[in-house]
């Protein structure tokens, strides 16, 4: 997979992942399903869940994909480090997010893949898949 940024507005997909992040960081539930298509997948090594509602969503990623427990950090700090299209509307992108404390000290990272579809004028997720 190669970063291939001139097909599509790369701050565009910056700024949809800092905002992810902001609403992951600040447990909004409602800004976090926003962003998930209705038939979202989280796929894991040892299975695949159906995201089906914004709870479902909100704990999953907590758990498993980026988003930091109470306590455990205070801002989630996006980079994208690799991108690909396939196809007009769907973009694989790798994500390193950096967990921060109330110092911006990072505390820890996690790698997480997307599959993302262009809709309502941003992207959506439609697949989750958080890296070893």
């Amino acid at each position: 997979m190669g970063t291939d940024f001139e097909d599509y507005d790369h701050e565009a997909l910056r700024t949809y992942f800092v905002e992810q992040g902001l609403a992951l960081g600040s447990g909004d539930l409602e800004a976090v399903a926003d962003r998930f298509d209705a038939a979202a997948v989280l796929v894991l090594a040892e299975e695949t869940v159906a995201l089906q509602s914004p709870e479902q969503v909100h704990d999953l990623l907590r758990e498993h994909a980026g988003a930091p427990d109470p306590g455990d950090a205070v801002a989630l700090v996006p980079e994208v480090t690799d991108s690909a299209e396939l196809g007009w509307a769907l973009l694989w992108v790798e994500v390193r997010w950096s967990l921060r404390d109330e110092l911006a000290a990072e505390r820890a990272s996690r790698h997480v893949r997307y599959l993302l579809r262009r809709a309502r004028g941003t992207f959506e997720v439609c697949v989750v898949v958080p890296l070893p």
